[in-house]
């Protein structure tokens, strides 16, 4: 992603823009690890299950990382990180 576009019309792109991205990154695959390690799944979800689910997840944040705004949600994280707003979907 070269240009990110806030809620505010904003264009953020270069170091500001890949600090935003790394530290959503980074918060979405320490909520996967949290997840992992507290292991607060139902019963019947197999340990294979819970490795593969912590994968695809830290899989997700390197994508995040790497750029890709693939999603509402990817979207408001990087948002509030750039701006210090939360932007509701329906405003």
């Amino acid at each position: 992603m070269n240009t990110f576009r806030t809620h505010t019309g904003e264009a953020v792109s270069d170091n500001r823009l890949a600090g935003a991205l790394a530290k959503v990154a980074d918060d979405y695959a320490r909520a996967a690890h949290a997840i992992f390690k507290e292991d607060d799944y139902a019963s019947h979800v197999t340990l294979a299950q819970k490795q593969l689910y912590l994968a695809e997840s830290l899989d997700a944040a390197d994508i995040v990382r790497g750029g890709a705004v693939n999603n509402f949600a990817v979207w408001q994280r990087i948002n509030t990180e750039l701006t210090g707003e939360c932007a509701g979907l329906l405003t």
